[in-house]
């Protein structure tokens, strides 16, 4: 019978022994060589975060954008000498290369940007109806406007407020002179084009 006991208290001892061994082994964090490593250097390159991560990332705004459909307009009316700049994407975010809008104060140097997603040229849907009304009530307003291009990663990061526009302003290039492909110059360039067109 003490041979029984004893056994039992050794067995004891020893699962206690192993279980709290376990328990701390399994609750600490593992040792890393990562907490000695210098920090990663920095770099003015501005990776396709999107593209490496997936597309649910969303980039942190650093300032309020505006819808195109339901705000243009009143900032246009609040601006003293507005300038539009038309800014499309220099590859296809969906089916078309969409289309951001800024509003500039040519006076004051203030702008406003408007997110992407209710403009295009591409197509026959409400995008294009968009397209069409904005440059309309621009020409009849004699409001100056420009299209420009913009390479893909910062014209989402401008769409979502991360990057500001005097920052990318020097990265746009002329619509008229952006020489992608025959596709982009037909469908995109060429339909900016006519409907910047005034109605004769």
């Amino acid at each position: 019978m003490i041979e029984e006991l004893l056994k039992m208290m050794i067995s004891g001892t020893v699962g206690n022994y192993t279980y709290d061994r376990l328990k701390s082994l399994l609750s600490s964090p593992p040792k890393s060589d990562d907490e000695h490593a210098p920090p990663a250097p920095d770099s003015s390159h501005d990776p396709d975060i999107k593209g490496i991560y997936g597309a649910n990332i969303v980039y942190n705004n650093n300032y309020r954008t505006f819808d195109i459909v339901n705000d243009l307009y009143d900032v246009i009316d609040l601006v003293k000498s507005p300038m539009v700049h038309i800014v499309i994407e220099d590859k296809p975010s969906t089916a078309w290369h969409l289309p951001l809008v800024v509003v500039e104060d040519m006076e004051t140097k203030e702008w406003y940007v408007f997110s992407k997603g209710r403009m295009a040229f591409e197509g026959s849907g409400g995008g294009l109806a968009n397209s069409k009304d904005l440059l309309q009530f621009l020409i009849n307003n004699d409001i100056r406007f420009a299209g420009w291009v913009l390479d893909f990663i910062s014209s989402e990061k401008l769409s979502q407020g991360c990057k500001t526009w005097p920052s990318l302003r020097d990265s746009c290039l002329p619509l008229i002179s952006y020489n992608k492909n025959q596709y982009f110059s037909k469908y995109v360039a060429n339909v900016f084009g006519e409907l910047s067109t005034p109605n004769k």
